[in-house]
């Protein structure tokens, strides 16, 4: 009689506790929080950085929305994290071209819309710029900006065929 108890008491204990876990994602976020709101960024490792760098990469809605707060202290000082930002802000254009829409400006609009990517291959590019206005071309908002990040894309494929010789 006592053995379903124990068990029936065992299995609400588990099913309580598993409620407080939080993936691998959401406490990488509370990281990135914490050391925002601390203006201290010890906590991150430089595999904390990469995760960040592929969840951006991979356009993740929540990620993208923390880019104008990864450009700024504590972060400033993890340089290669800083320049890779742009480049994961590049990749996840075709992915989700709204979210990265919302945070162009002057300053960075030629850096994610300009194919950023370090020695790419011709082919590699030319997919790039494909994928990213199609999908820019399907949205129905963006405006200003959706505008000005084809018009940098399209330099982008203009300088490539000027200078680099098809494989």
């Amino acid at each position: 009689m006592k053995w379903p108890f124990v068990v029936a008491i065992a299995l609400f204990s588990l099913m309580c506790s598993s409620a407080e876990i939080k993936s691998s994602e959401e406490v990488l976020a509370d990281k990135v929080l914490t050391a925002s709101r601390s203006n201290d960024s010890t906590q991150l490792s430089e595999k904390d950085y990469e995760q960040i760098t592929a969840y951006l990469s991979e356009g993740r809605a929540y990620w993208i929305g923390l880019y104008p707060v990864l450009t700024r202290s504590p972060f400033l000082g993890q340089t290669s994290f800083q320049e890779g930002l742009n480049i994961a802000m590049a990749y996840a254009l075709p992915a989700n071209p709204a979210k990265v829409l919302m945070f162009l400006n002057e300053e960075n609009v030629n850096a994610i819309c300009g194919v950023p990517f370090i020695e790419p291959a011709r082919d590699e590019v030319l997919l790039y710029v494909a994928k990213s206005t199609a999908a820019l071309s399907k949205l129905n908002s963006g405006g200003y900006w959706k505008e000005r990040c084809m018009t940098v894309l399209n330099a982008a494929v203009t300088h490539l065929n000027n200078t680099m010789q098809p494989e």
